[in-house]
C-alpha cells in the first residue's frame, strides 16, 4: 500500500510536501534532483508544466485556512468574466482574518477577509469560495457595472440551457438569488458592496449568455420596462419560440446575434425564427457586439424605442 502511495505521488506533476510526507516519502526523497520548488510546500517535476487545475489543487492543499477566491474561483466555477480577467496567473487565495493563510508567494495574490463557513466549500479536492461569495468578491475588480450583472446572471443560468464550459465545477444554476442576498447580508461593509447591491437589482434567472445580460442591462439602465428573459412564446399560429428577451404586450422579440449566428445552420434557424415572429405581427429587434460601445447602445435603444412606439399604436 505504501509503495502504491509513493507511486501515486511521484506520478503527479505537482503535489504538496504534506501529501508526500503523508504518503511516507522522506525528506531525502523530496530533495530529488528532478524536483523543483515553485513555492514553499510544493514540488513540481523539473521541466513539467502542470495542468492549471492540478496546480490549484496543490495550492489549495497547502497548510493553513485559505481558499481559492476572486477571479481564480470564478474560472473554476465557470462564472463569466471579461477577457482581461481570465488569466490563469496570478492565483487568488483568501485566508481567514487572524489565521496564518494568504501568505505572500510568487504568482499568488493573497487576501485576508472574514470567511463565514457558509461562504466556502471543498469540491473535487479544492477549497474555494462559493459561487455567490465569489461574485461579491468580483465587485471591486469589474470596471463595468454591466459586467458584474453578467457575472451574476451566470450563477443563475437555467438547468436546461446551453452547456457549461468544459472542465469547470458545478451545474446550472450555480446559485440562487436567496443565496446571493444572504452573502450580501453577511458582508454589509465590504469594498464594492454598493456596486454589488445595485447589480443585484438587475440580476435575473434564466439568462443564457453574457451578451444577453448586456442587452437587458442596457435596456434597464435606459429606464425602459423589464423584458421577459428566455421564456417560450406561443404565437397565434401555434408555433412556439424562445427569444432571448421579449415584451409580450407589444409583441417585440429581442435577439443578440453573436459570432455563432454566422454559422449556416444557425443562420437558417434565425431566419425561420424571425419569419415566424413577423408572420404573427411581432417585431424583432436585434443587437450585436456593437452593443458594447456607447454609439451601439444609442443605436439599439433608438430602434427599440421606435419598435415600442409602433407596437403600442397597434396593440395598446
Amino acid at each position: 500500500m505504501e509503495h502504491e502511495q509513493h507511486q501515486e505521488i511521484f506520478q503527479a506533476s505537482i503535489f504538496t510536501v504534506a501529501e508526500a510526507r503523508a504518503a511516507g516519502l522522506t525528506g531525502y526523497r523530496l530533495r530529488h534532483g528532478r524536483l523543483t520548488t515553485p513555492t514553499r510546500g510544493i514540488r513540481i517535476w523539473d521541466g513539467v508544466t502542470p495542468p492549471w487545475f492540478e496546480t490549484l489543487r496543490a495550492y489549495s492543499g497547502l497548510d493553513g485556512e485559505h481558499y481559492l477566491s476572486h477571479t481564480t474561483a470564478a474560472q473554476v466555477w465557470g462564472i463569466w468574466l471579461p477577457i482581461w480577467l481570465t488569466s490563469e496567473s496570478p492565483i487568488h487565495i483568501t485566508g481567514r482574518k487572524g489565521a496564518t493563510a494568504a501568505r505572500r508567494r510568487p504568482d499568488v495574490v493573497g487576501h485576508r477577509a472574514a470567511l463565514d463557513p457558509r461562504d466556502v466549500v471543498e469540491v473535487d479536492g479544492m477549497r474555494l469560495t462559493t459561487p455567490a461569495r465569489t461574485w461579491l468578491d468580483l465587485a471591486p475588480l469589474l470596471r463595468d457595472p454591466f459586467d458584474l450583472v453578467a457575472a451574476g446572471d451566470a450563477l443563475l443560468q437555467r438547468a436546461d440551457g446551453p452547456p457549461r464550459p468544459e472542465g469547470v465545477l458545478g451545474t446550472n444554476p450555480l446559485s440562487t438569488l436567496r443565496e446571493i442576498d444572504a452573502v450580501l447580508g453577511r458582508r454589509p461593509a465590504v469594498k464594492g458592496i454598493r456596486t454589488a447591491r445595485e447589480a443585484r437589482g438587475m440580476l435575473r434567472a434564466g439568462v443564457d449568455s453574457a451578451p444577453e445580460s448586456r442587452m437587458r442591462s442596457v435596456i434597464l439602465a435606459a429606464g425602459l420596462p423589464d423584458p421577459v428573459v428566455n421564456q417560450e412564446v406561443q404565437l397565434p399560429d401555434g408555433r412556439v419560440k424562445r427569444p432571448d428577451l421579449h415584451y409580450l404586450q407589444w409583441r417585440i422579440a429581442l435577439q443578440y446575434e453573436g459570432e455563432g449566428h454566422a454559422d449556416r445552420v444557425q443562420l437558417n434557424k434565425d431566419i425561420h425564427r424571425d419569419d415566424a415572429f413577423a408572420a404573427n405581427d411581432w417585431i424583432t429587434v436585434r443587437a450585436g457586439h456593437y452593443l458594447y460601445t456607447a454609439a451601439g447602445e444609442r443605436d439599439f435603444l433608438g430602434r427599440l424605442r421606435r419598435a415600442i412606439a409602433q407596437q403600442s399604436r397597434r396593440f395598446g
